[in-house]
């Protein structure tokens, strides 16, 4: 099922299926790769409880969750449907306890106002005892050319320290470091071959997609993410910019509990926690 809301600057879809972004269309230009070229078949997935290839052991047991969780794909129950905000929802069940043993209820909720859609991940605890979780977001830009025609523009001087992981998306421990700035130019020659940017613990909370020294296509916000990722695919004209609480686990290093992971919040017995991130579209 698929949901769309609208006002007069922007249309939305979002498809129960992993309560994702699939679509946003301003002034009659669609914003949301599409996979014209048959590179990703993705648009904007959501990213719970866990983001990358993050480990849940939890008292000594080790559970076997996927990379970026499961909430991409369940079916998401529709919680409130306006023109303007729709809100969608799933809980823990016998499947999610297998590889994530909380009870939990996960929303997400899209709403719009003006030029900017804001996306609100809602985590509640039904529990007397804590829950842990990591989130973040994988939304998509189309682009009209190649990434290397295209820049990043961060609200505060960067010292941009990109962290390496290897072929299964696990951190190697290697970095390169691309020295401090506040515009970074798309790198087209690394962005290949499914190889993530992975900045960690950067400072800013506010960042600008734009063409190169030139129009801006969006202005991103992410209080409560410490760590931004950028990824696309083969030569494919879009972008993906994405705010994670938590990274990827080391390779070849035991696991350790998952409430010590960085960027794993909780959630105390019968309390919730929200986090807003938003996407104006110029």
């Amino acid at each position: 099922m698929q949901y769309t809301i609208h006002n007069d600057t922007l249309s939305c879809t979002i498809d129960s299926l992993g309560g994702e972004l699939v679509s946003v269309v301003k002034d009659g230009k669609e914003r949301v790769w599409q996979n014209q070229t048959g590179d990703w078949a993705g648009h904007g997935p959501l990213l719970f409880p866990v983001c990358g290839h993050c480990g849940v052991k939890v008292d000594g047991v080790e559970y076997p969750i996927s990379a970026h969780g499961f909430a991409k794909k369940m079916q998401f129950s529709l919680v409130k449907k306006t023109d303007t905000e729709v809100v969608l929802a799933i809980q823990a069940n016998e499947t999610t306890k297998k590889v994530y043993p909380f009870d939990f209820r996960f929303e997400v909720c899209y709403a719009l106002n003006e030029n900017v859609l804001s996306i609100a991940y809602r985590v509640v605890n039904p529990a007397n005892t804590p829950l842990y979780f990591a989130c973040g977001g994988h939304e998509s830009f189309a682009l009209d050319g190649g990434v290397e025609n295209y820049e990043i523009a961060f609200e505060k001087q960067e010292n941009l320290v990109h962290f390496f992981h290897d072929d299964d998306g696990y951190m190697t421990g290697e970095r390169k470091s691309y020295g401090t700035l506040q515009t970074f130019p798309l790198p087209e020659d690394f962005l290949q071959e499914g190889r993530t940017l992975i900045f960690k613990g950067i400072a800013s909370r506010t960042v600008g997609l734009r063409e190169r020294g030139g129009k801006k296509l969006a202005e991103i916000t992410f209080d409560g993410f410490e760590n931004l990722l950028v990824w696309h695919a083969g030569k494919a004209p879009f972008i993906c910019i994405e705010p994670w609480t938590n990274l990827p686990d080391p390779a070849n290093v035991a696991d350790v509990e998952f409430r010590t992971k960085g960027g794993v919040i909780e959630v105390s017995g019968n309390a919730e926690k929200t986090l807003v991130r938003t996407i104006a579209y110029a």
